[in-house]
């Protein structure tokens, strides 16, 4: 099988094709022909050594924390899935996901929804679980409330509005200009451009101000946000991290979203998906040979939506 692999922390030019046994299943795994793969900014920065202290690892590696594909075969005590099944699933942060076969542990994963391909698939579990945890764990949202998403146009912000809409909040969205109409078409009840409104002073308060970007602060956000309101970042800095110590002294908290990975949740995402209240924007998909040029493009920061490598 080929996968994606480098040898060293680096530029996105030390990855290379390699050729690589079809792993077996151990137990509690199913073993899956991955047909995409999301790409996701942390695939580059475990790459580049940015985040080598929180996900340590030995070389060679390879990229990768979501995927969607058919089950191959059963390892032992693996029961929940069936050969032919169409699945899709979040790995954890040593990723693995940038390759044609892979085992993975069966509480991992969720059927796909019917009728979704798997590209569309591959691009939800990461950044959508993010976005769920986020606003159902940390910020509690029920129905009615005020949640405002800075980055509407990226991964998260795109899942975020859409899960805050299916749980009955009303959305303000936050992007460039040039992506009002396609946040707009996420279903944001107000899209505000940043280029031309700082989002921090608007005249009105939020019970969830989710940054799904990280390039705002508590601080920055705390007039907008209501006496009992949520903070949430997807980056959790140290000052972030220290602040959220100080939540249980705090009427207004603060969190770091770091998501985990789990079938459960994805199932959750799935049902969402097979009722077409949530779906994935993907601005360009590639193929496994062209993993360079899609690190290259995501290092830019200027995704719409998200990447895909298709095998």
């Amino acid at each position: 099988m080929k996968k994606i692999t480098y040898k060293t922390y680096g530029p996105a030019e030390v990855m290379e094709i390699t050729e690589a046994s079809i792993p077996e299943p151990g137990s509690g795994e199913v073993l899956v022909k991955v047909m995409a793969a999301g790409i996701n900014p942390v695939d580059y920065k475990v790459r580049n050594g940015s985040l080598k202290y929180i996900a340590p690892g030995k070389f060679p590696r390879t990229p990768g924390g979501e995927f969607a594909g058919v089950v191959e075969k059963n390892g032992d005590n693996s029961k929940k899935f069936s050969k032919g099944e169409k699945v899709f699933a979040m790995l954890n942060m040593a990723g693995g996901g940038y390759s044609e076969y892979l085992s993975v542990k069966e509480d991992l994963l969720s059927r796909m929804p019917e009728k979704w391909d798997f590209a569309d698939a591959a691009v939800v579990p990461l950044a959508g679980l993010t976005a769920l945890q986020a606003l159902r764990d940390k910020g509690k949202i029920s129905r009615g409330m005020k949640v405002l998403i800075n980055g509407g146009s990226g991964g998260v912000g795109m899942f975020g509005i859409q899960i805050a809409r299916a749980l009955g909040a009303e959305v303000t969205a936050v992007c460039s200009g040039k992506n009002v109409d396609l946040v707009k078409g996420f279903g944001a009840d107000r899209v505000i451009d940043y280029q031309k409104e700082d989002f921090t002073r608007l005249p009105v308060q939020f019970d969830i101000v989710l940054d799904a970007v990280a390039k705002s602060s508590p601080a920055q956000c705390s007039r907008i946000i209501k006496p009992r309101g949520t903070y949430i970042t997807t980056v959790p800095a140290p000052g972030v991290m220290i602040r959220q110590l100080t939540n249980p002294i705090r009427s207004r908290k603060t969190f770091g979203i770091l998501c985990k990975p789990g079938g459960e949740d994805l199932d959750n995402l799935a049902n969402l998906m097979q009722e077409s209240k949530i779906k994935p924007f993907i601005e360009k998909k590639y193929t496994l040979g062209q993993a360079v040029q899609a690190h290259q493009h995501i290092e830019t920061g200027r995704v719409r939506g998200k990447l895909a490598l298709t095998m």
